[in-house]
């Protein structure tokens, strides 16, 4: 009887980091005299996030999203009256941040700026 051992594909073994956001900071608002609505998404359009924040509002994001390589995380502005989106911007969570521990990016557009702490585990 032969047997045959099926060589393994070092693929398989790869597994996938996870960016876990823990929060975003409103450093600088579009609306300085009000509130801004913001939609916080991954660059394929899948939204994970919508809040209203003011400036200085701090909101606990709790969110692990897996990736591999990069992941880009877009925020933007969202006119209530109008449901029109503008790009606040956009950031890259990579794989080599991994064991880093918490890291901050900022989005700065449209008038505005915010910080975004998460790590890569």
């Amino acid at each position: 009887m032969v047997s045959y051992r099926w060589r393994e594909d070092p693929t398989e073994d790869a597994m996938s980091l996870f960016a876990k956001l823990s929060e975003l900071r409103a450093v600088k608002t579009q609306d300085s005299a009000g509130t801004d609505e913001l939609s916080i998404s991954r660059a394929d359009g899948f939204q994970f996030k919508a809040v209203s924040m003011c400036q200085g509002d701090v909101v606990d994001l709790d969110r692990l999203l897996p990736f591999d390589g990069q992941l880009e995380i877009v925020l933007r502005e969202v006119d209530v009256r109008t449901d029109e989106m503008q790009d606040v911007g956009s950031i890259f969570i990579r794989s080599d941040e991994l064991g880093r521990g918490e890291l901050t990016q900022q989005f700065s557009g449209a008038g505005a700026l915010y910080d975004l702490t998460y790590k890569v585990i």
